[in-house]
This record gives C-alpha cells, sequence and structure tokens, in this order.
C-alpha cells in the first residue's frame, strides 16, 4: 500500500482466544487458557505486524483503537500494556472484556496503560438464558465487574445485551434491561440474535431443534428498550446502540461514517478508500507470513466507484441522525437523490425513510425494517 497509511482513522485489534466458544459466536476466535503461552507470542505477533505497516505510512495519531475478539481481557494485563506502548495515541481506546476475567488488579493495569473505554460483554442476566448461551459468568459477576471498574477510575463504561434469544420471554428482557440501566453505563448495545449456520445453535435451528424468538416478538423487545433507554437518558445513536449525551463510541462511528480504518490481527478486516481486505484467519497461516517478513493479507478486493457509495449510503442510513446529503455530495461527488432519486421515493412513500433539509434517515417504522431500506443501495 502507498504511504498513505496514517489515513486510517480507527485501529482494530483483533485478540481471537476465548475461554470457551458461545454457541451463537461465529467471530474467529479459539480456546485458550488465561495462563496459555500462546495469549503472550499472539503479542509478538500484533508487534511484527504493526512494524510492518509502520513501514507503509507515519502512524502519530487515530481517533480510535479497540481491542476487540474474542475475549481481550483474556490477555496477560502487562501484554495489553506492552501493545498499546508501541501502538500510536489514540483519543479513544477500547476493551472488550468478558465479566468473569475482569479483576481489581487488571482494571487498574488497563487504566495505567490508557484503557479509557470498557466494553462489558453482560448479554443477560438470567442464569438459565446465560447456560443456554455457553457464557462463563453469571449477573452478579457482570455488576462486580462494573462496580470494580468504576472503583478502578473507569467513567466509560458499555454493556452488550442480546435479545430475541431461544427461550426468552419479553418479561425476560424486560427485567435485562432494567438491571442493565441500574447499573447507570454510559453505553448499551442491543443485538437481535443472528443464527449464522456454522455456530452450534446454527445448526441446531437449521435441524428444527431450537427455535429463536419471532420476528414480531422480538420487535416488540426492541421496541420497548427504545422507549426504556431514552427515558432513562440513553439516547439511540446507531440501530444497535445507546449512548448518553458524549458518549457514542468513537469507533463505531469509523464503521457507519465509512471513514478509514486498519485491523491487526488473524481474521481482522482493513478499510481504507475502495479497496478492502482481511488477514488470514488461521493463527498458523498469519503467523507463516509474519515469519516470511510480509502481511498477512489473506484477501482483498477493489470496489467499483458504485459499491462505494452504495455503501456510504447504507452504513450512514445506520446512524440515527441519518445521512447529509450535502455532506455525501462535497465528499463524492454527487447527491444521493441524483443517483437513487425513485428508490428514495419509494422509500419515503413506503415511509421507512423521511427527509429533513438535507438530512435522509430512517423513520421509526424504517429502524424495524432497516433490512428492506439497505438492499436498495447494494
Amino acid at each position: 500500500m502507498e504511504k498513505e497509511a496514517a489515513r486510517f482513522a480507527g485501529i482494530y485489534i483483533h485478540i481471537p482466544f476465548c475461554l470457551r466458544k458461545c454457541k451463537y459466536c461465529d467471530f474467529v476466535s479459539y480456546p485458550a487458557p488465561a495462563d496459555s503461552p500462546l495469549l503472550r507470542q499472539y503479542v509478538d505477533w500484533l508487534a511484527a505486524e504493526w512494524r510492518l505497516w509502520q513501514e507503509q505510512g507515519d502512524f502519530r495519531h487515530c481517533a480510535s483503537l479497540y481491542l476487540g475478539g474474542g475475549t481481550p481481557s483474556l490477555l496477560p494485563a502487562e501484554e495489553i500494556a506492552r501493545l498499546l506502548e508501541i501502538l500510536p495515541p489514540a483519543e479513544e481506546i477500547t476493551l472488550e472484556a468478558n465479566p468473569e476475567t475482569v479483576d481489581e488488579r487488571k482494571l487498574a493495569l488497563w487504566r495505567q496503560a490508557g484503557i479509557n473505554r470498557l466494553s462489558l460483554g453482560a448479554q443477560s442476566f438470567h442464569q438459565r438464558l446465560l447456560q443456554a448461551m455457553g457464557r462463563g459468568h453469571d449477573g452478579e459477576q457482570t455488576r462486580q465487574a462494573v462496580a470494580a471498574a468504576r472503583q478502578a477510575g473507569f467513567d466509560n463504561i458499555g454493556l452488550d445485551l442480546i435479545y430475541g434469544l431461544p427461550g426468552q420471554t419479553l418479561a425476560d428482557w424486560k427485567q435485562d434491561v432494567a438491571r442493565a440501566l441500574a447499573l447507570q453505563p454510559q453505553h448499551l448495545s442491543l443485538y437481535g440474535l443472528t443464527l449464522a449456520p456454522e455456530t452450534p445453535w446454527g445448526r441446531q435451528a437449521a435441524a428444527g431443534r431450537l427455535t429463536p424468538a419471532a420476528e414480531e416478538e422480538a420487535a416488540a423487545m426492541l421496541a420497548f428498550a427504545m422507549e426504556a433507554l431514552e427515558s432513562a437518558g440513553l439516547h439511540q445513536y446507531e440501530i444497535a446502540n445507546f449512548a448518553r449525551p458524549g458518549r457514542a463510541s468513537r469507533h463505531n462511528q469509523v464503521y457507519w461514517r465509512r471513514e478509514d480504518y486498519l485491523g491487526l490481527g488473524a481474521a481482522a478486516c482493513s478499510c481504507a478508500g475502495n479497496r478492502r481486505f482481511a488477514n488470514h484467519r488461521r493463527l498458523e497461516d498469519y503467523r507463516q507470513a509474519l515469519e516470511q517478513g510480509r502481511l498477512p493479507i489473506a484477501e482483498e478486493e477493489s470496489l467499483s466507484p458504485r459499491q462505494v457509495l452504495g455503501e456510504a449510503m447504507f452504513l450512514g442510513l445506520r446512524l440515527r441522525q441519518g445521512v447529509d446529503q450535502q455532506a455525501f455530495a462535497q465528499r463524492y461527488g454527487v447527491r444521493p437523490d441524483q443517483l437513487y432519486g425513485p428508490a428514495l421515493k419509494k422509500l419515503i412513500q413506503n415511509g421507512l425513510l423521511e427527509e429533513d433539509g438535507p438530512w435522509l434517515r430512517l423513520t421509526r417504522r424504517g429502524l424495524f425494517l432497516a433490512n428492506q431500506v439497505f438492499v436498495e443501495f447494494v
């Protein structure tokens, strides 16, 4: 890549290790005990990959660093600190953590290393649902993790919850939302369950042995949460994400605004202009590429101008503020209504999109039928 790599607004670091694999998860991750030497070796590989990228451009600063997974909090805290020492400074540095891997010592070291945002995978506070998912924590561990994080100085804490789970009722969900709000997080991500075919739950569903919540019930869960979170001061800034004022995830917005981002680690993906590329998924392939002194990129594609514009539209419409047609024209040289006039007219007539001055955004009805909107731009 030409020496313009410093354009990346965000850097994502994939940590592909978990104590166990959840039954719904289709992210690339591998089982590893907390004392596995592989965890430290992996940081060596990340450092080697980063050195190769530094040869491509001058990385002095970026808006966000995001350590995701997998379970990044499984890494020894000293290794996370070592990794952050070599990466560029960032305004927002997020670490994803599972509650059972959090303790006071780790939290203190994370803060010292510069992590200023914590994202906890709560998923639910009901033990039967957590066990069914294959999670390794309970609701009390989530509450303890939040309290310990605050004690360590974290003032930007997010929680993830999942709705539409098999056996989950609307009453269950209302309790989960209430219990999450009681912890006063700065951010909440609400993910509707999706069943990827290669996951245990996906295979069970295909065989007729597992039944997720009906679409109508899942929609009722989201509708309830939207009202409850708004009343509690968490504003919906993206379809699945809610935050208190000034606490929207900068890294999330890198994606939805289609800014350039770099992915480090096995299976990590990157976007630079019209170029998308992804690293090797298998650890052995990732390691071998680095040992041979080359970037571990396994696949890449160049998008056509039309594909870039389509992506910018459906990603931007995920944000509640929507797409500013004037800013879109300044960036891409053409207004959305010039490109997609008939489609936009139809979506507006069907009550899925609305115009507000230069802004195009999803209506409330459109939030629940977003895929019907997005397909118009693919």
